[in-house]
């Protein structure tokens, strides 16, 4: 758990045992250098804000100053590192035991505690709630796993083994790497053990991933009794030992399903499930959704390009009489969609509420931002809305939309960059690909700024602790998503920049 007190970002010069005499006086925020050492007035006293010379720079008139010839990246890194450093040293984060936010200022509200945690709606503003009774938002890392860089026992899990010895201890020793980094939560993916130190977000119910699931890739029959005994049984099976998890922040149901045409087949939903078996719950069910949308087999086949001579003939329809080639189409298909998301959401949400009362429903983790509709329904059952964004810029635009029709916290479960100086090809995979470390670490400065300003925004999740590792089997893999090399070691450049900007989150979420 986290210690209580104020983030280990800033200390001061002084020791405690100097009197307020032998304290030169100085003006608040003054900055001023003492060796290679950037230090700051706060409340009378000279703070610790860096040591320049550990970025083979030097102290001058109050700034880091680099010695030679910087590029723009190298500048604009070096400038927000301190900008930042300065922010946090005048604006320290305290902690509770939880992580959550112990010296928030009191014109932000006042949260309820209780024995879990929630999410609460403080000034126009989400946030979860610690179970101290403190204000939290998610900083979190994924797949922080014991067994490495693969999620398996192979070399990179040994190497693992060879430098800490035990689980026990490289649990120790990630918690306090995240911790100084500024992180306060993990994700999916990742050991167990870590979930019994840290708040998590952990566990993926698959709710969804009822087998066969067919035609295509997660796809399921919303309808069909196999679902709801697979949402039950993945409840008690998952939710069971957690209901008096007080480190849970709550669950995920599954992970980006298609709620879109398909990536690989281009196929709806709506098509799936009429390519269904006839006896299929579901497919009777889109054929009586195709058929609730026409007054006439006229009106069916002028939206649907057909020839049918009757509405009952919509039974005998296949997937490519299907196709959305116009706006009407297009507006069917995706209302079918939110048709069996609705099924699929009060399902599984019921299921889990049946087994673990106690936590939060997460959502279903989509795979990017979908439509609003689709979004606005998933308010009407979950607690969280959950999504993955790989762009640029988190999307904001959408989200700033449709947050003015679905009261809830949103929640972005992936993000992430990668850069070329990593010696990835970086194409296995999909995100941004920059230059250099910098700016890696500025891109994920801007992401995250833009993101958790949102008064929506209650949590980034980074994809995620080590790199995809190259494999011999495949020359082209190998991706630079990890705060870490797979040989454990940090990329210096991103962690020391994501330092910072974790620290301040809190304050540009608050109005």
């Amino acid at each position: 758990m986290a210690e209580d007190g104020a983030s280990p970002s800033a200390e001061m010069v002084a020791g405690d045992a100097a009197t307020p005499d032998s304290i030169p006086a100085c003006q608040e925020g003054e900055r001023s250098c003492a060796g290679d050492e950037l230090l700051v007035c706060s409340g009378g006293a000279p703070l610790l804000v860096l040591d320049c010379a550990s970025h083979a720079w030097t102290c001058q008139e109050g700034d880091c100053v680099a010695s030679g010839q910087e590029t723009t990246t190298e500048r604009t890194w070096r400038e927000r590192l301190i900008k930042l450093s300065v922010e946090n040293a005048l604006e320290p984060l305290e902690l509770d035991s939880y992580g959550g936010w112990s010296n928030a200022p009191a014109g932000l509200g006042t949260p309820v505690a209780g024995p879990y945690f929630t999410v609460q709606k403080l000034g126009g503003r989400w946030w979860f709630v610690t179970p101290e009774g403190h204000l939290f938002l998610s900083k979190g890392v994924t797949d922080v796993n014991y067994l490495g860089a693969n999620l398996a026992e192979d070399e990179h899990h040994e190497f693992l083994v060879a430098r800490y010895g035990d689980e026990e201890a490289w649990v120790a020793a990630s918690q306090q790497r995240l911790q100084l980094w500024g992180y306060n939560s993990v994700g999916p993916w990742i050991s167990a053990s870590m979930g019994q130190v840290m708040p998590h977000a952990s566990i993926i119910l698959n709710a969804g991933a009822y087998a066969p699931r067919y035609p295509g890739f997660k796809v399921t029959d919303f309808w069909s009794e196999g679902f709801a005994q697979n949402c039950s049984g993945q409840a008690q099976a998952q939710a069971a030992p957690h209901i008096e998890d007080p480190f849970l922040l709550g669950y995920f149901l599954d992970n980006e399903l298609a709620w879109e045409p398909n990536w690989a087949t281009s196929l709806t939903l709506l098509q799936n499930y009429m390519d269904f078996p006839s006896d299929a719950p579901g497919r009777s069910v889109a054929v009586q959704f195709l058929q609730d949308h026409a007054e006439n087999a006229a009106e069916f086949n002028a939206v649907w390009g057909t020839a049918l001579g009757d509405l009952a003939e919509v039974e005998g329809l296949s997937s490519a009489q299907l196709a959305p080639t116009t706006e009407d189409t297009d507006r069917l298909s995706r209302e079918f969609a939110v048709v069996a998301f609705t099924q699929y959401a009060t399902t599984a949400v019921a299921a889990l509420k049946a087994v673990d009362p106690n936590h939060l429903v997460l959502g279903c983790r989509f795979h990017t931002y979908h439509w609003d509709e689709l979004v606005i329904e998933a308010g009407n059952h979950f607690d969280v809305i959950s999504q993955a964004y790989y762009w640029d810029v988190p999307p904001v635009e959408d989200v700033d939309r449709v947050s003015a029709l679905v009261d809830r916290p949103f929640l972005l479960e992936e993000f992430s960059f990668k850069a070329e100086d990593s010696g990835y090809l970086n194409i296995m995979n999909f995100a941004p690909v920059v230059k250099t470390q910098k700016d890696r670490a500025l891109a994920y400065d801007g992401y995250v700024q833009s993101w958790m300003s949102r008064p929506y925004a209650v949590a980034f999740h980074w994809y995620k602790w080590f790199d995809n590792p190259t494999r011999p089997d495949n020359i082209l893999a190998g991706d630079n998503f990890g705060l870490l090399t797979p040989a454990d070691e940090p990329y210096e450049p991103l962690v020391t920049l994501a330092a910072e900007v974790n620290r301040r989150v809190e304050f540009w979420h608050a109005p």
